[in-house]
């Protein structure tokens, strides 16, 4: 359970980071409120979330990412497990059981794909 938590919290931030490389790269960081949107627009696609699902979602995801930025900017290190199981339970309470089982099944692939771009995996 710990490893699969710590997995999906660095796939977490490896998302995160791969975004804001990409607008950093343009010359700006997306802010808490794109990358929630960016984050649930992935959602809403891979889910097929209502409109209610998906405002909730949003919010849900700008807290995580506020609370990110926060930490790296008073020069902390986000705990990142505990991030990601207070996100994971807000969203077991906003999707249908069918919903997040789809959702947690989306994000393995995803990190078992970037796994492969980083060597393999071996974290």
């Amino acid at each position: 359970m710990k490893m699969n938590l710590f997995k999906a919290a660095i796939m977490s931030l490896a998302l995160m980071c791969g975004a804001g490389v990409a607008n950093a790269q343009m010359g700006q960081m997306p802010s808490p409120d794109e990358m929630a949107k960016m984050q649930a627009d992935d959602m809403k696609t891979t889910v097929n979330l209502n409109d209610d699902q998906y405002n909730k979602v949003v919010v849900v995801f700008k807290e995580q990412t506020e609370k990110m930025q926060k930490a790296f900017q008073e020069g902390g290190q986000p705990d990142f497990m505990k991030m990601i199981e207070e996100r994971n339970n807000k969203l077991k309470e906003i999707l249908t059981d069918e919903q997040y089982k789809k959702w947690e099944a989306h994000e393995r692939e995803r990190f078992q794909n970037m796994q492969g771009g980083f060597g393999g995996g071996g974290f």
